[in-house]
């Protein structure tokens, strides 16, 4: 797995020859082995089969250009429900996830997360058998839930329809602690020092309120980046040598620095 925000991916089998949860277990455990997901779910029955260990890629998706998408996030989950849409169950026909018991949930959502997979759909909760793609900047860089329609380089149109999962599995997983990069002294903003720090440094101020920038921010400290630590300042109400436009100690600890990635 290449890092990144833990999510997991959902599709459906549909399979329109065949509805039985024992046969595609057969299949993804013998022939398909090589395209099985992390898990196997009938939301019918309860019966749930896992494949593959959550640290473990699943090739269940096709890449977008140079992004493989089976390896993006720390954890991505491929989720296979066994259904398919206009089948017919105890003399019922369903036409959607939404509509069925959907008995394993709970305890699949309490395992997700326990992995860290936030309760949320950055693309919008799947409500259609049709594309939905999300940007490729949201699928690296936003972690929770999302519909095998909705990744990048795909054109699948499962799972469809999806109910509200997020009610499923007790309490939501806790929010990640944010972690702050610690103060790099007042030295290191030099005009003309590149460092991923500055651009962390840029997007803090953006998130205070400042609207100067033009483009960026970016990893180089210029006259744009002293403009707005100098608005910052002057927005705590410091004036002099304490609005100079370089950050000290105070103005990195009120700006609440994240930490680059890198």
């Amino acid at each position: 797995m290449e890092g990144g925000p833990s999510r997991a991916t959902h599709h459906t089998t549909s399979n329109s020859t065949n509805w039985d949860y024992s046969d595609h277990v057969g299949y993804f455990s013998g022939g398909g082995a090589g395209v099985a997901p992390h898990l196997l779910a009938d939301p019918f029955t309860g019966e749930v089969a896992q494949f593959l260990p959550a640290d473990s890629r699943a090739l269940a998706l096709r890449n977008a250009g140079d992004v493989r998408t089976n390896r993006t996030g720390k954890y991505n989950i491929q989720i296979e429900w066994v259904f398919t849409k206009g089948e017919t169950v105890d003399g019922k026909t369903y036409n959607s996830l939404e509509e069925t018991p959907m008995k394993p949930l709970p305890e699949i959502m309490e395992w997700l997360r326990s992995l860290g997979i936030v309760d949320r759909w950055p693309g919008g909760k799947p409500v259609a058998w049709a594309r939905d793609t999300v940007s490729l900047s949201d699928w690296i860089g936003l972690g929770g839930h999302y519909g095998h329609n909705q990744v990048p380089g795909n054109d699948h149109v499962d799972p469809g329809p999806m109910p509200d999962i997020f009610r499923a599995g007790g309490k939501p997983a806790p929010k990640p602690t944010p972690v702050y990069a610690p103060f790099p002294g007042r030295s290191f903003f030099k005009l003309g020092k590149t460092h991923p720090l500055i651009t962390e440094l840029g997007r803090a101020l953006v998130r205070a309120g400042y609207k100067g920038y033009k483009k960026g921010p970016g990893p180089t400290f210029t006259y744009a980046d002293k403009k707005a630590v100098t608005w910052f300042q002057k927005k705590q109400g410091w004036s002099g040598d304490d609005a100079d436009g370089y950050p000290g100690p105070e103005t990195w600890k009120r700006l609440k620095v994240a930490k680059p990635k890198n």
